[in-house]
């Protein structure tokens, strides 16, 4: 990467309007009529509107394994998600990394960036810049750095970090499948839930660690969510971004690291 590239922050507001139209256009073009969102349609809300005596799964048993993860980004998507703890991390990261840069969505917002002259690097630096948002380490204990376990964007926000029996992050459904799926994950409540999208704020556990509140948005691909949350973290920094979703105004929270701009802490959708 070139040592001169610097990440493009506060985008103007002619260019947020733009990509909010580009993340539009890509949702109803390849998100809307997908066969995996629109099997969200089965999710019966309403039976997690008050906890339930017995533990009941969310996500439909038609969302298989074999159905989800179907291509080969999916299968990298199904392996960091399920084995960040106990496997190579940089062969996880560079594999999925590999196919995320391979969707044509990361082409349209890197060349959308490049059209309108606010980063004028070449595809392989907007790359790096995009790995260090997401993977770059940082600490949450800003105090004592040094000796503070280490963690970052992507984990925290695909992973989910416990912290005092709390569950902090986690805000993708997809790791949401697979911790249900392998019995990990419980669902408590569903407090809210948007009236046209699959966006819901739920209450859970993870490993008998609560997570009291938490929104996601469900069914709709990774590299849609991650390019999003990356374009919100460009365009403001530590504030409510507004983007037009098929018609719906969405709102995502994004915060950087204290005391570091090419960081993300976290991102989510906020509902």
């Amino acid at each position: 990467m070139d040592p001169r590239q610097t990440i493009p922050r506060g985008l103007p507001p002619v260019l947020h309007d733009e990509l909010s139209m580009l993340f539009s256009d890509y949702f109803v073009r390849s998100i809307r009529n997908d066969a995996i969102y629109l099997e969200m349609n089965r999710v019966n809300w309403d039976n997690f509107q008050v906890r339930a005596a017995e533990r009941l799964p969310l996500l439909p048993p038609h969302i298989t394994p074999q159905r989800l993860f179907n291509t080969e980004f999916a299968v990298a998507t199904r392996n960091i998600l399920l084995h960040w703890e106990d496997g190579d991390k940089g062969a996880l990261i560079s594999q999925f990394l590999s196919g995320l840069y391979a969707t044509s969505l990361f082409g349209e917002v890197y060349e959308r960036l490049y059209a309108r002259g606010v980063f004028g690097g070449q595809l392989s630096d907007f790359q790096a810049i995009f790995r260090r948002v997401w993977f770059g380490e940082y600490t949450w204990d800003q105090m004592n750095p040094d000796n503070s376990p280490r963690t970052c964007g992507f984990q925290h926000v695909y992973i989910g970090e416990m912290r005092n029996n709390i569950v902090k992050g986690l805000h993708h459904w997809v790791r949401y499948y697979i911790l249900e799926k392998s019995g990990r994950l419980v669902t408590q409540a569903v407090l809210k839930k948007h009236p046209e999208l699959h966006i819901a704020s739920l209450e859970f556990s993870v490993d008998n660690c609560v997570k009291p509140y938490g929104t996601i948005f469900f069914g709709i691909p990774i590299h849609f969510e991650i390019m999003i949350f990356f374009c919100a973290f460009l365009i403001g920094s530590s504030r409510d971004i507004h983007f037009l979703i098929d018609g719906s105004q969405t709102t995502i929270v994004c915060y950087d690291v204290a005391t570091r701009s090419d960081r993300l802490a976290t991102a989510f959708f906020k509902y």
